[in-house]
């Protein structure tokens, strides 16, 4: 490797790119993502599924956990709540929500997930969006979801925070999901916003290509774990996202 490179990588320091699956395990590097930077899951669960995908979020970032919960509770039986959602929907409602996220400029990062209800978020999510000032902090949308819509949810919170940044967002269906795959992604396109790197694609089928992760260590063909590279061809480098 090169003086220069070799003094590349020292000056950056290192990032953790591994991947973890959706399971009870803390990510030993789960302190690292996001540079550091302090994150809130803000979540919106009925039947519990959104919830244990928040938890799964909070466990992997170290994230503080506020769980958005109406004043006057949904119906616990699944038709009278399906009921209830739809007038919401349909009458532009703002479900008022217990309590108030404190300290709420300390956070850099803020999650924000629920379940999928007629096709979007449900309404209890705007009054959440509506309470806070957004600017300067980057969203990350998450969705639970029984058949579809996982799309027009993800992009439902997007539009809710205009003033913000975002990070791609993941929905699932309650199964398995590559939670920990798709924070190492994200995290390093976090890291690529506020550094100012460009998100591009080296050429994966070059030979002469070598891929160092930020600590040094060197692979021949393109990583199959997400994360920040600095990719050289033997004559110069440059740091990319993959």
């Amino acid at each position: 490797m090169s003086r220069y490179l070799l003094a590349l990588i020292a000056l950056i320091g290192t990032v953790q790119s591994g991947c973890a699956q959706y399971e009870p395990a803390v990510n030993e590097a789960s302190s690292e993502l996001f540079g550091g930077k302090k994150v809130l899951v803000a979540y919106f669960s009925w039947g519990g599924t959104t919830e244990r995908f928040a938890e799964e979020i909070a466990t992997q970032t170290g994230a503080t956990l506020f769980r958005i919960e109406p004043v006057n509770p949904y119906p616990s039986e699944y038709t009278p709540c399906t009921e209830v959602a739809k007038e919401e929907l349909e009458s532009n409602a703002r479900p008022e929500i217990k309590g108030n996220v404190e300290d709420w400029d300390r956070y850099d990062i803020v999650f924000i997930g629920c379940p999928v209800w007629w096709h979007t978020a449900p309404m209890i999510i705007s009054t959440f969006t509506e309470n806070y000032d957004f600017s300067g902090k980057t969203v990350v949308p998450f969705c639970t979801y029984a058949a579809t819509y996982r799309d027009e949810t993800l992009r439902k919170i997007v539009e809710l925070t205009p003033l913000a940044n975002h990070l791609e967002g993941l929905g699932t269906t309650g199964s398995t999901s590559p939670i920990g795959e798709w924070l190492q992604r994200i995290s390093a396109q976090y890291y690529a916003q506020t550094a100012g790197i460009a998100d591009v694609q080296s050429d994966a089928d070059s030979d002469r290509l070598t891929y160092y992760t930020l600590d040094g260590i060197a692979q021949h063909s393109k990583p199959q774990r997400p994360g920040l590279y600095i990719v050289s061809d033997g004559y110069s480098s440059k740091k990319v996202i993959l």
